[in-house]
């Protein structure tokens, strides 16, 4: 039973150390992403490309489209940091749990391994002291 709940519990830090990954790669991937997209806009920001009229209102368009992305971009990246984060704290948190798990299991198959050896000797003692003439029980 106990040992059923120490491998539930690694199953779940393992879980919990898998998904922190895949945030940690996501967050990375964003990352990018909000580099390239703030390329893009400081490219944009620069002298106009044309001056025409239609072309100026196109770069502003794009201007403005490109600064909700990295807007969005933003709020998603600052997100899978936190859980990233959060995922980190909860892996740390588990990961003492199993072990803590583990130590109590270790302690309890030691103290039953010590009672068996002091029954053990017990009984030793036990047989050394009977009198010669009274029977084994």
């Amino acid at each position: 039973m106990r040992k059923r709940l120490i491998g539930q519990q690694r199953e779940q830090l393992d879980s919990l150390v898998q998904q922190r990954d895949r945030l940690n790669k996501r967050a990375e991937q964003l990352q990018r992403q909000q580099s390239a997209l703030e390329q893009a806009r400081n490219g944009l920001a620069g002298a106009p490309l044309a001056a025409s009229a239609i072309s100026l209102l196109n770069q502003g368009h794009i201007r403005q489209q490109l600064n909700t992305v990295i807007d969005g971009h933003l709020h998603q990246l600052k997100a899978a940091q936190q859980d990233s984060e959060r995922l980190q704290r909860l892996s740390r948190q588990q990961a003492g749990k199993v072990k803590g798990l583990e130590l109590l299991e270790q302690r309890r198959e030691q103290e039953a391994r010590r009672d068996a050896q002091r029954r053990e000797w017990e009984a030793q003692l036990e047989w050394c002291i009977r009198p010669a003439d009274k029977p084994l029980r």
